[in-house]
């Protein structure tokens, strides 16, 4: 690290994190901790840093309501009839890698950190395929959602999917599975359309 935005995106991150494992832990220990890091963070950016993160919203939400963003990429294979896809351990059906866009990373990064975390693979971005409103569809409901999607290709695989994600597969564009419930079907198949023609979307 050679600046203090080094070391505060270095502590933004930290309490990111903290804050994933108070939502989402049920061991009491576990959330002691993770209150304490956050704190920890919080006090030392606050005091240390002079940066007054409370001012800045980066530790809390009560700001004016907007959509989240979380990223997705499309890989295709060399001659462009299949796809790859993720099974999602939620319900067992299928996915376009990604999740949410996180602080500190650009939109790329995080694509490119949710394919290698979700498909195990490193992979380049080629182009942007488009935003998408996730919840646009009346099938879906939820915290309102913006899908930034990137048409990526795989470099070389390098590890096993994480552990939100069961198996990544090869699926014929013309024989796709049935979508988790985290997506909309309309909207995914849109999305590879989209992509699979070298066209840019918007809605």
């Amino acid at each position: 690290m050679n600046s203090n935005k080094d070391i505060v995106d270095f502590l933004i991150k930290v309490e990111e994190i903290s804050k994933v494992g108070l939502k989402f832990s049920k061991d009491p220990y576990a959330r002691d901790n993770y209150q304490e890091l956050q704190n920890l963070a919080k006090e030392f950016i606050n005091d240390k840093m002079g940066v007054e993160m409370e001012k800045e919203n980066f530790f809390q939400r009560d700001i004016y309501p907007t959509p989240n963003v979380s990223v997705r990429t499309i890989c295709f294979s060399p001659d462009r009839k299949k796809i790859l896809l993720v099974k999602e351990k939620l319900d067992g059906k299928w996915s376009i890698p990604g999740g949410w866009s996180e602080l500190t990373l650009t939109p790329s990064q995080s694509a490119l950190k949710e394919l290698r975390e979700e498909a195990g693979c490193e992979g380049k971005l080629i182009r942007l395929v488009g935003i998408f409103d996730r919840y646009r569809s009346k099938h879906l409901k939820g915290v309102p959602e913006y899908i930034v999607v990137f048409e990526g290709e795989i470099t070389k695989v390098v590890s096993e999917p994480c552990f939100e994600i069961i198996e990544t597969k090869w699926f014929d564009i013309d024989d796709l599975p049935e979508w988790s419930i985290k997506n909309n079907k309309e909207q995914m198949e849109k999305i590879i359309s989209v992509a699979l023609n070298g066209e840019t979307s918007f809605d």
